[in-house]
């Protein structure tokens, strides 16, 4: 019998209105599903929706707040980036992720366990740079970090926004946190893996593939990396610019983000077999961090089959 319930959502920048539109739904089904929680945890944007939802607010009201002050800081791009320059411009995302939370608002304050995947620059403990999985079980060390600064270190993705207090967006480390989640709870709170159950839900499944010929290629072309000639760059494992929808912009990068979501389902649902749900609908190969994508999304979402989800929750979540 499931005893312990874990939810997660994975990063995707503007894609988070999926995953927080299902999530409404799921809810309209289900009006027990946050209540009967154990541990939400998020990467990235996710980690947005995750510490929400820790903190007791309420998916419909975690939702309005994202479109109507999350988005905007996604809306200004800068020229050269994501390759030769910041993409986005970061200090309307901080001051929007700080609107939303009380500045004295600490892990150890939350109502519910929360995991939160970062990656650390330089750990001076470690005089290295090193993984780190935010959280709030009995014990942590990170208990006294606020909660909107945990979120802004696991969102700083390279190559579209700048580092936050010296930590990087946690996709490299995980872009699914499952797997992540799972271990907190057998080896912090001690519960039998087989008392255990998870909702993944996803930004979306992009049909990524790369099937043209990648011999020779480097990270950069050695001949022409002036951005103004940047329109003759020819394929390589750091940009593809004449690629075709489903090819990655930013091959090494994608595969780096998307690889271990896929990864982490895999090792997560052999861990629990039937216990493991994972809502990640297919979408086409949408930006990242173009507000204008949202309305599709909400589509998609909306048209989405949740029977599935639904039967799954009935079964692990009452």
């Amino acid at each position: 019998m499931t005893k312990y319930r874990i939810m997660t959502f994975d990063g995707g920048g503007t894609l988070g209105a999926l995953s927080l539109q299902l999530l409404n739904r799921l809810v309209q089904q289900n009006p027990k599903l946050i209540r009967n929680t154990h541990v939400f945890a998020g990467n990235s944007i996710g980690s947005f929706t995750a510490l929400a939802l820790a903190s007791g607010r309420s998916p419909k009201e975690t939702f309005r707040y994202f479109m109507e002050k999350i988005l905007p800081a996604f809306s200004v791009s800068r020229p050269g980036g994501p390759v030769f320059n910041q993409q986005l411009p970061y200090s309307g995302f901080i001051k929007a992720v700080r609107g939303f939370f009380p500045s004295d608002l600490r892990l150890k304050n939350l109502k519910k366990r929360i995991v939160v995947p970062s990656f650390q620059l330089y750990s001076p403990e470690l005089n290295r740079w090193t993984p780190v999985l935010f959280h709030n079980f009995p014990g942590s060390p990170y208990l006294n970090e606020k909660a909107s600064d945990v979120i802004l270190r696991s969102s700083g993705a390279p190559a579209t926004q700048r580092a936050y207090q010296n930590y990087v967006d946690g996709y490299v480390v995980a872009t699914n946190p499952s797997t992540a989640s799972i271990s907190f709870a057998v080896g912090k709170a001690k519960v039998p893996l087989d008392q255990i159950a998870v909702l993944s839900i996803g930004t979306g499944e992009t049909p990524t593939q790369l099937k043209r010929d990648t011999h020779g290629w480097g990270m950069v072309s050695a001949d022409n990396i002036r951005p103004e000639n940047l329109k003759d760059l020819p394929p390589n494992w750091g940009v593809i610019l004449d690629r075709s929808p489903n090819e990655p912009l930013l091959p090494f990068l994608q595969i780096v983000a998307g690889g271990n979501g896929y990864y982490e389902s895999m090792v997560s649902s052999n861990l629990l077999g039937n216990r493991f749900f994972r809502l990640d609908p297919r979408i086409p190969n949408l930006s990242k961090t173009d507000p204008a994508v949202v309305p599709a999304v909400i589509e998609i979402a909306n048209n989405t089959n949740l029977q599935p989800a639904v039967q799954f929750i009935e079964k692990n979540w009452n």
